[in-house]
């Protein structure tokens, strides 16, 4: 199984039971911007406890292996890595003002026969401004130099509640990002 079957799988099993969920990641970044390879599926879901039943049976139903304590460290930790046989489904559970943005806002991007909801360059920037590893500065750096009217000023407006929300300086982060683009 290769990337796009399993955002086949994840479309298919999440749409089937009515769940919003979102592509971020190298994946949606490839979407925007050609020749960027992923070896994974990263996707955001609004969920809370109460739909942890709901949420494992469409995990599942995408060819994921979840455990009773993966989706406990999901809920906990509002992140996992799961395996699927192939690709690697990394979920991050949705709470925020800016998932809500990004959710609303995404856009359908056409991978085999589905269309999926896709993180808009903007909400891509943000996610990658709070991952902040080698990986996401160089997309964060594509982006900025190869995505025609970028909207910096909504990047701009979610830097401080998203900076509280990490605990990390991403007003900081986004300035060493435009500095390195301007290069």
């Amino acid at each position: 199984m290769g990337v796009t079957d399993l955002v086949r799988q994840v479309s298919i099993a999440f749409d089937d039971r009515k769940l919003p969920w979102l592509v971020i990641g190298g994946l949606a970044l490839s979407w925007w911007l050609p020749e960027r390879l992923t070896r994974d599926v990263d996707i955001v879901v609004p969920a809370w406890k109460r739909h942890a039943g709901l949420l494992k049976q469409a995990l599942m139903a995408s060819g994921a292996r979840v455990t009773a304590l993966e989706m406990r460290w999901l809920f906990e930790r509002r992140f996992v890595l799961l395996k699927t046989g192939g690709p690697r489904l990394d979920v991050h559970i949705s709470r925020t003002p800016h998932d809500r943005a990004a959710l609303a806002q995404a856009v359908p991007g056409e991978f085999g026969d589905r269309k999926v909801p896709v993180a808009t360059p903007e909400d891509l920037v943000l996610y990658k401004l709070k991952a902040w590893r080698l990986q996401d500065r160089a997309d964060i750096d594509r982006l900025l130099k190869e995505v025609r009217d970028l909207r910096r000023d909504y990047i701009e407006s979610w830097l401080d509640s998203l900076s509280t929300e990490t605990g990390s300086d991403l007003r900081a982060r986004w300035a060493e990002a435009l500095k390195e683009a301007a290069k």
